[in-house]
């Protein structure tokens, strides 16, 4: 670091907004690059047009799911995004490890689209979702607001998780089914909130 640079370096907070919407966009966007007809088909009658489509369908769960979360992680930041004009590098550079982890999430979709009867493409998917709620609480932690709110949907992310790599030992086709645990999320961040304000 330069001697005459200040210590808290302040980034302008729409910059920051414009390039985590973009990669959002993009990553949500790259989902559907993957869910295309079997290589080779051609169908010629409406059986075999609708066999084809039939064989497109288990794709079309992880993507749905990735959207899904992505859609929600990304409703999550803009929630905690910070109302000054400018933000911390300690903020900014979370921002940009919870990005890293959403550029990976169309790999590890694919992954698991393709091999998701093996149960290191289940770890994969899941330690990526993992990655982005760690990057996401973090984040959170900068607005005192929502702290409790976020640390109850962070802890039911884990515990989803958590089921899906256990289902992934047990019956790994089933095993991304385990994130539908994340439905607990908005109550237990609506519990908490009465929690933190006195409320039963």
């Amino acid at each position: 670091m330069a001697a005459n640079e200040p210590r808290d370096v302040r980034f302008p907070r729409q910059r920051v907004e414009a390039l985590t919407d973009g990669i959002f966009g993009v990553a949500m966007t790259l989902l559907v690059l993957e869910i295309r007809l079997p290589d080779g088909a051609n169908p010629r009658t409406d059986q075999d047009l609708l066999a084809a489509l039939g064989a497109v369908l288990p794709r079309l769960l992880p993507y749905a799911l990735s959207f899904v979360v992505l859609g929600i992680r990304w409703r999550e930041m803009v929630a905690e995004r910070p109302g000054e004009a400018q933000v911390g590098k300690a903020y900014v550079n979370w921002t940009l490890a919870n990005l890293l982890m959403v550029t990976f999430v169309p790999f590890s979709t694919l992954v698991l689209g393709r091999y998701g009867n093996l149960a290191p493409a289940v770890w994969l998917y899941a330690g990526n979702l993992t990655g982005m709620a760690i990057c996401t609480w973090r984040l959170g932690l900068a607005n005192p607001q929502r702290n409790a709110e976020d640390t109850a949907g962070f802890v039911v992310f884990l515990v989803a998780a958590a089921v899906v790599v256990g289902l992934g030992f047990l019956h790994t086709a089933w095993a991304p089914m385990g994130f539908l645990f994340n439905a607990f999320a908005p109550p237990a961040e609506r519990w908490a909130a009465r929690r933190k304000a006195g409320k039963p």
